[in-house]
């Protein structure tokens, strides 16, 4: 078995990210969901909770796009070196 490349680490991490992304959209979606008996409302801490998490969720999806576009230019710089 063989260690994984440069770039293929960083192929890797980026995946790792974009996965993370979809799982903050997934339970985003989850949180927007309408809920069963229909037109009730959450109790207070729970409302404030969700409302918390909201702004939260929408920070980590752009912490990770920057975390992402730092990574595709050194998986960049690592492809132009190993020309």
């Amino acid at each position: 078995m063989s260690l994984p490349t440069q770039a293929e680490i960083f192929e890797n991490a980026i995946q790792a990210l974009t996965d993370a992304r979809n799982q903050l959209s997934t339970a985003r979606d989850w949180l927007n969901s309408d809920w069963s008996p229909v037109g009730s409302t959450l109790p207070d801490e729970a409302g404030d909770a969700r409302a918390q998490v909201r702004p939260k969720i929408a920070q980590l999806k752009n912490e990770i796009d920057v975390m992402k576009t730092l990574l595709y230019e050194g998986l960049d710089e690592i492809r132009m070196h190993n020309r």
